[in-house]
């Protein structure tokens, strides 16, 4: 938790003297848990995220609680995201869709205090591997028309540009204050999340930092649903191009089925 404070407080400069893009959507998932005994339980869960640059995403875990305070877990998640049109100076790009695979394992510390309020604190590590893929561009045209005036246009040809596959590994802490009463149905709650990279010979590197706030609402023992509001402030890590520095604003939306 110390460690969350401390960069959070270094990290405060940069996020308000920063220059930032702004992106909006909707992100909404459906996910269901199954408990095998007191200790091991599996989850399915399928989120689409509707935004500039979309995604859908459907994944597998396993949970073990070791204790009250400490349960770990592994999953496998596979993405598949989808780009939108980009013109830049030279080239357009048509959106295109690529997938993803992704894996986890992390730990969760947790502890109930005053009969009302539970603390977490996760760790994450998440390694993600994109795999080569290659999608179409336009390269624009520099030509005179018939009285000898400049003009540009998109070629009518395609020229296939290929991305290599790629890997990267992030170390994702995420601190979460949940109000937690006994006969209540609603469960306000915020949590804030740094996505630090992982390279190798390298220092680490905040990529992401996410905070949450809203509300779960247990319907029973079985259903629950949940509303809240991400705010994802992406940094980029060169200088020089800190107008690409984005945030994304999304409304939350959540259902899941325990049994």
């Amino acid at each position: 938790m110390k460690k969350i404070l401390l960069i959070a407080t270094l990290l405060l400069p940069a996020v308000l003297n920063a220059q930032w893009t702004d992106e909006y959507g909707t992100w909404i998932s459906v996910g269901a848990k199954k408990s095998l005994g007191t200790q091991w339980s599996l989850g399915l869960e399928a989120e689409y995220r509707a935004q500039d640059n979309s995604r859908w995403a459907v994944g597998l875990d396993a949970g073990y609680k070791l204790n009250k305070y400490i349960k770990f877990g592994a999953g496998y998640t596979l993405l598949y995201n989808r780009k939108g049109r980009k013109e830049g100076n030279s080239y357009l790009t048509p959106a295109y869709a690529y997938p993803r695979h992704r894996f986890i394992v992390e730990a969760t510390a947790d502890k109930r205090f005053w009969k009302w309020l539970r603390i977490s604190l996760r760790e994450r590590y998440q390694l993600t591997y994109r795999p080569e893929h290659t999608h179409d561009r336009y390269a624009k045209i520099y030509d005179f028309d018939e009285d000898w005036n400049p003009i540009e246009y998109w070629s009518d040809e395609a020229e296939p540009k290929t991305k290599a596959s790629t890997t990267t590994q992030l170390l994702r802490s995420r601190l979460k204050l949940e109000v937690d009463k006994k006969g209540w149905k609603f469960a306000p709650f915020a949590s804030a999340e740094l996505c630090n990279s992982v390279r190798v010979g390298d220092r680490f590197d905040v990529d992401k930092v996410r905070t949450t706030v809203g509300t779960s609402y247990k319907l029973n023992k079985q259903h629950e649903f949940t509303l809240g509001y991400v705010l994802t402030f992406v940094f980029n890590d060169d200088d020089e191009k800190a107008e690409d520095n984005n945030r994304i604003h999304a409304v939350s939306v959540g259902y899941n089925f325990k049994f």
